[in-house]
C-alpha cells in the first residue's frame, strides 16, 4: 500500500526496491563482460602458442634430437565438466645426450585407421617457466586435448621434435 509523503508524492518502497535490484543486475552483467573481455585480450597479446618464436632445427639440433626419448607413455580419456571429451597424454621425456635442452618443440600427429594425419598439434617442452632439461636428465609429462577428431584410430600419437635450443 502506498501513503502519501509530506512532500505531496507518493511512495511506493516496493518499486523502489525492483529499480535498486535491476540496476545491480545490470551492473553486475556488464562487469562479468568486460572481465571477459579483459581476458580474452589479454590472453591474445602475447605468449599464445601461436606467437611463439620457432626454434632452430639445423644439422646439429637433428643430430642432437636422436638423443632425446619418449618413455612411459599413457594415454586415456574422460569428459570434462562441460561433458566434453578431453584426451590425455602422459609419459617421461629422457635426454640421453652430452647437452641441456633448454627449449624443445615437439610435434604430435593423431592418425585415423588408414593412417592418414587427423591432427597435428605442436607442443613446448622446458620454456621459460620451466627448468631446462640437463644431460641424463628426465622430466614427466602430461597434456590435455579437447578437439581430436572422431575419426582418431585411438592409437598413440606420433612424436617427432621440430625444434631444439641446446645450452
Amino acid at each position: 500500500m502506498t501513503e502519501p509523503t509530506g512532500t505531496g508524492q507518493i511512495s511506493n518502497p516496493e518499486g523502489d526496491r525492483q529499480f535498486g535490484a535491476a540496476l545491480l543486475a545490470g551492473l553486475l552483467v556488464a562487469l562479468i563482460v568486460a572481465c571477459g573481455a579483459y581476458f580474452l585480450m589479454r590472453g591474445s597479446s602475447s605468449g599464445g602458442p601461436g606467437n611463439l618464436t620457432p626454434l632452430p632445427m639445423g644439422d646439429d639440433e637433428q643430430a642432437y634430437g636422436l638423443q632425446v626419448h619418449f618413455t612411459d607413455l599413457e594415454m586415456g580419456r574422460a569428459a570434462n565438466f562441460l561433458k566434453q571429451e578431453v584426451t590425455t597424454i602422459a609419459g617421461v621425456v629422457r635426454n640421453d645426450g652430452q647437452r641441456t635442452v633448454g627449449e624443445m618443440e615437439v610435434t604430435l600427429q593423431f592418425y585415423d585407421i588408414t593412417q592418414k594425419v587427423i591432427l597435428t598439434e605442436k607442443l613446448r617442452f622446458f620454456g621459460t617457466k620451466e627448468t631446462a632439461l640437463p644431460p641424463g636428465g628426465k622430466r614427466a609429462f602430461q597434456y590435455s586435448f579437447e578437439d581430436i577428431p572422431a575419426t582418431w584410430n585411438q592409437g598413440s600419437p606420433g612424436f617427432s621434435i621440430t625444434g631444439l635450443r641446446l645450452q
